[in-house]
Parts: structure tokens; C-alpha cells; sequence
């Protein structure tokens, strides 16, 4: 039984909407950054990064604090405006001509902890605690966790006529993508909501593990009861068929000290090699670009007992591939690979070889949610970098309050 909680939130007025939200400080570069912070006083990057770099010798305390402090100011300022009924509301996103139709609510850290909204990724504990401290000290949540929910349909049934009525926004930000928000003041449709959700048997987190985990360790750190805002977490909930799930291609600087020709032989002793003109569409086949152009990698069956995560193409790529024949072991912190989301295309990878930037790339078909779903519910950990899911959230236009009901 998921619980699903309406809440008030803050929002930007409909006509700064579009200048309100941002992406999170550390995918902007230091020149990026410092253009929004100078071009824009609207930006929500103003209060999740308030003092650009001038703060980097404070104490972290100091620094939520300030945090804060401009959240405050903001919302005096009238960039937020907070609803006086709680909603559950309903959010669109689309990008390349793609949508995503789901609800932002509050979810229990209850639930969480039961194991009815279920993981696929280990987190580290240092990181949990940082960001606890974080939601302490500023009081708010400013980004929801992307959840995924079963789909047999009745969701949508109950989101698309919502999607008819005029939304209370409705703008497109500098990277093409268009974002359509609704505050459903209806209370029949909530409860119907409500009731659909309690018979869902589990969630799945896509995206914000740690921002999830750290919710439940701040409700445990202030004794928080189901009343409390802060025993539920922000999340954006979403059909599983709204979720796109891409690749994450790999790019090696070393070919462990091997030309392409004794590289492509070596790949021989793993499986079937053919030369190909392009990647194809196959699971359980790698195709891998060196400068002797495309090649695909036919890997062997996993074994009989090999777990969901271990059976992934990612997981047999670094099995049979990165680790025994390049000598890249850990891919966290092997400075000798990167990896490019699957949105980037191909060219990108045929660019990387063609200059030199890289001696190898590999081209990986996407995880599918199946997948994705078998992982969490036998408790597995997916392998680094095996998913590039969209959409990808905002911050500030749906701000969760933590310390007012």
C-alpha cells in the first residue's frame, strides 16, 4: 500500500516560471553558472548557490544557512508563492517531441524504509548524512525524486483528463523543453488517486537515491511522525512507460597497451567479432568503435545463476571486457573511462576515436524498466553508469516545505 500526501507548495508565479527553474549547480560549468547567477536574479540557482564561490570557506552549517536565508528572501520577494490548500499536482514534460505525464506528492520515508518504494542503487553514507543536513538546515525539498509506478493504464486514465483543462503554467526553457503544471483542486480526483496508489504492491526510484535515503534518515533524526512534513519525501511519480531509460556508452583512453588490431583479436577470446557498419538494436551485443570502425561484440550467455544485475550488458562488459583485457577494474575511479549518455548519439563516439580523445568506445543498448525492476526486487545494485533516465527535474518549481503543514 503506497501513501501518497497533498501538500502546499511553493511555486513561481505562472509569467516567472520559466525563470524560475533550474538544473543543479554542478551540471553548469563555472562560466554557465556565473552567467545565470549575473543575467538572471530569478533563477532558483541564486538559492541553491547563493554566494557563487564566495562562500567555500565557510562552514557547511553557514552554508545551508544561507541557503536558506535566500529561500526566505525569494519567497518575500514574491519569485515563490506558496498554494493555501494542499494538491497533489500534476506535471508534463517534453523533450525531443517526447512526453512524461505524472503527479508530484509527498511519499512516506515509511514506506521507504518497508521496502515498498524499492532501490536499485547502493548509497554511501557520508552522502546520506550531507544531505540530511542539508534538509535541516534549509527546511525545504526543492527537487523531487523520480519514482516510477506500475502501468496498466489506470493512472493515465486518471492524469489525461487533467491534461484538458488549462494548466496553471506552461513554458519552455532554453533547452527546448516544455514543462505543463496543474494544482488539481478536485478532492474526488485526489482521493481516486489516493486509492489507486494504495493498491500498487511497490515503486521504483529512477532517479534520487540519495536524496530519498537522506529523507528517511532526517524523519528517524527528528522523530517524525506520519503528521510531520518531514517523514514524507518530494517525488514526481510517473507510469513505468513514461520513464525513458537510455544508455550510457563508455569511452576508454587505453587500450592496455595493445594496437586496435591486437585489441579487436583480444575481443575474440571473449565472443563472436564481426565487422559492422553501424550498432545495431540487440541486447547481449556490444558494438565497439576503434579506428578500424565498428565492430560488434556477440557476448556469451551469462551463467545459469547469475543474478539480474549480473546478467545486464553493462555488468558483462566490464566482466569479460574492461577488466581481464583493458585493466579497468573500478569504474568509479579509473581515470581512463568516461561515459557519454546514449541522448548524445553516436557521432559523439565516432568523434571521440576519430581525434584521439579516446582509443575505444562502446555502444550499449538501454536497460529496460524489466530489468531495471528485477534488479530492485531481489535487492541487487545496478552496475555504475548502466542508465541515463529521463526526464530530468528542476529545481524550485515545486518546493516542499519541512517545517509547515
Amino acid at each position: 500500500m503506497i501513501l501518497l500526501r497533498p501538500f502546499r507548495a511553493w511555486r513561481p508565479p505562472a509569467a516567472k516560471a520559466h525563470r524560475v527553474g533550474s538544473r543543479s549547480y554542478v551540471s553548469y560549468t563555472h562560466e554557465q553558472l556565473q552567467g545565470k547567477l549575473d543575467g538572471n536574479p530569478y533563477t532558483f540557482l541564486h538559492v541553491i548557490h547563493p554566494d557563487g564561490w564566495g562562500d567555500a570557506h565557510l562552514p557547511r552549517h553557514e552554508r545551508h544557512t544561507r541557503v536558506r536565508v535566500k529561500f526566505r528572501a525569494f519567497c518575500d520577494l514574491g519569485y515563490l508563492e506558496r498554494d493555501a490548500e494542499p494538491h497533489l499536482y500534476v506535471y508534463e514534460q517534453t523533450n525531443r517531441g517526447v512526453a512524461s505525464l505524472g503527479i508530484i506528492a509527498g511519499v512516506s520515508v515509511a514506506d521507504y524504509r518497508a521496502g515498498l518504494i524499492k532501490k536499485h542503487e547502493q548509497t554511501l553514507t557520508n552522502r546520506e548524512n550531507l544531505f540530511k543536513e542539508y534538509l535541516r538546515a534549509t527546511g525545504m525539498n526543492a527537487e523531487p525524486v523520480l519514482l516510477a509506478a506500475p502501468d496498466d493504464g489506470t493512472l493515465e486514465l486518471l492524469l489525461r483528463p487533467v491534461t484538458q483543462e488549462p494548466p496553471d503554467s506552461d513554458f519552455t526553457t532554453n533547452d527546448g523543453v516544455r514543462h505543463r503544471f496543474w494544482a488539481v483542486r478536485d478532492r474526488a480526483w485526489t482521493d481516486s488517486v489516493q486509492d489507486l496508489f494504495s493498491t500498487y504492491p511497490a515503486l521504483y526510484i529512477a532517479d534520487g537515491h540519495h536524496r530519498l535515503a537522506s529523507s528517511a534518515r532526517l524523519a528517524e533524526a527528528t522523530g517524525a511522525t506520519d503528521v510531520d512534513p518531514k517523514a514524507w519525501c518530494l517525488a514526481y511519480i510517473l507510469p513505468h512507460t513514461h520513464l525513458h531509460i537510455f544508455n550510457f556508452d563508455r569511452a576508454v583512453t587505453t587500450l592496455n597497451g595493445m594496437g586496435p588490431e591486437a585489441f579487436i583479436e583480444a575481443l575474440r577470446g571473449v565472443g563472436r567479432v564481426e565487422k559492422v557498419d553501424g550498432p545495431g538494436t540487440v541486447h547481449g551485443v556490444v558494438c565497439v568503435r576503434t579506428t578500424l570502425g565498428w565492430h560488434a561484440l556477440h557476448l556469451p550467455d551469462p551463467p545459469a545463476n547469475a543474478s539480474p544485475a549480473e546478467q545486464l550488458d553493462p555488468a558483462r562488459l566490464s566482466e569479460l571486457v574492461l577488466g581481464p583485457i583493458l585493466g579497468i577494474r573500478d569504474l568509479r575511479t579509473d581515470p581512463h573511462i568516461r561515459f557519454i549518455p546514449g541522448t548524445h548519439g553516436l557521432a559523439e563516439l565516432e568523434q571521440l576515436v576519430d581525434s584521439g580523445a579516446a582509443q575505444a568506445a562502446f555502444h550499449l543498448q538501454p536497460v529496460s524498466f524489466a530489468e531495471l525492476k528485477a534488479v530492485a526486487d531481489t535487492g541487487g545494485t545496478m552496475p555504475p553508469k548502466s542508465t541515463y533516465i529521463e526526464p530530468k527535474m528542476r529545481s524550485g518549481l515545486t518546493v516542499y516545505s519541512l517545517e509547515e503543514v
